[in-house]
């Protein structure tokens, strides 16, 4: 099987943003997918599409130029659903899972796709509230898109860090910074995927795959980082849910410069258990996570500056339009999930969910 990798403009940008609907007054998940779609503006329906359950929705951005486009456009369609969410009485909520125990369970969307889910995967897809955002970023040839592949692995537990926002899960504080992962991990084929050394063992692997029924295509290879050759670029999947609009910002610029910096350099890929003691940690602790690399064990916050700064004097900061001093300030703020966990206790569960209302 070949896998024609489909050129995409350098680091141009696209977002899947999957959202919770939940009604206004008691928070629950509220099944009106099918409700809210047909009386959106015609102008916004392309960009918003099911999920497996009925209580979901996802926004889903063209490619565009960069993270202040991909701003404007989250903002644009935010604006366009506040009316029909005053009318219906529901709230988006930007969290990456279910924070509250739900009185009945939601909903799952029929489709086929989702069908042959509820077919295959039984008990676990009903228990699966959890909410996620993709950043495709533009590689125009799989040589590059090798190199970002790699390295976007290998800096996969900082990525999930810096979004983690999960600490509960049904109403009980887990303990695990982004329990959205260990939910997530419950499905096969979810995880870290090894390195390739060239494309072609890409290839090779997801030809092997297809033609033993595993998978369908590329799509059912749920990976937390995964070369889409079909769109041109590389999904990286392993942020929680946002309700800032900031931080997205931020998280879509650090994989655009990781992207960049992979034009020439690939950092040495880590030996699955070095790499997967780092995922545990980032999942379980997020910032306050350390890290494992050739030079030994160090703190995960000093991985973050050593990369920025690496970054600067490689010149990539500038040729970007990014400044230092804005990308360190997200590295000097509370983890989200930290911050979640201790203002749960003074303000209750229902004010954390009612403050991730992005409509």
């Amino acid at each position: 099987m070949r896998l024609d990798w489909k050129p995409s403009p350098p680091l141009t940008v696209g977002l899947e943003w999957e959202l919770q609907i939940a009604d206004r007054n008691t928070l629950q998940p509220k099944d009106i997918f099918e409700d809210i779609y047909p009386n959106l503006p015609e102008e916004i329906q392309p960009l918003i599409h099911k999920e497996v359950y009925k209580s979901m929705l996802e926004i889903v951005t063209p490619p565009l130029t960069d993270e202040n486009e991909i701003e404007s456009t989250l903002k644009g369609v935010l604006d366009a659903f506040k009316p029909l969410a005053d009318e219906m009485n529901f709230h988006l909520i930007g969290l990456g899972s279910l924070f509250l125990e739900p009185k009945e369970e939601p909903k799952i969307n029929v489709s086929p796709r989702y069908k042959r889910f509820a077919e295959e995967f039984q008990d676990l897809l009903k228990d699966f509230y959890i909410y996620g955002i993709h950043i495709h970023v533009g590689i125009p040839n799989a040589e590059w898109a090798v190199r970002a592949f790699n390295n976007l692995v290998r800096y996969a537990p900082l990525l999930l860090a810096l979004a983690a926002n999960t600490p509960f899960y049904r109403g009980r504080n887990t303990g695990i910074h982004s329990y959205r992962m260990v939910v997530f991990e419950k499905l096969p084929r979810a995880g870290l995927p090894q390195h390739f050394n060239r494309y072609e063992e890409f290839e090779n692997l997801v030809s092997h795959l297809t033609n033993a029924g595993a998978i369908g295509g590329i799509k059912d290879l749920w990976w937390h980082i995964r070369p889409r050759p079909d769109y041109g670029t590389i999904e990286v999947r392993v942020f929680d849910s946002q309700w800032n609009l900031e931080r997205i910002k931020f998280l879509v610029r650090l994989v655009r410069a990781i992207a960049y910096y992979s034009e020439r350099y690939q950092d040495e890929p880590l030996p699955a258990e070095l790499l997967n003691q780092n995922w545990w940690w980032a999942k379980r602790y997020s910032l306050d996570a350390d890290f494992i690399d050739e030079k030994g064990r160090k703190a995960l916050k000093q991985v973050a500056f050593d990369l920025l700064y690496k970054f600067k004097d490689l010149g990539i900061l500038q040729k970007l339009g990014y400044r230092l001093e804005e990308l360190t300030a997200f590295l000097r703020r509370p983890s989200p999930a930290k911050d979640i966990s201790f203002r749960a206790k003074a303000v209750g569960l229902e004010k954390i969910v009612k403050g991730a209302a992005v409509v």
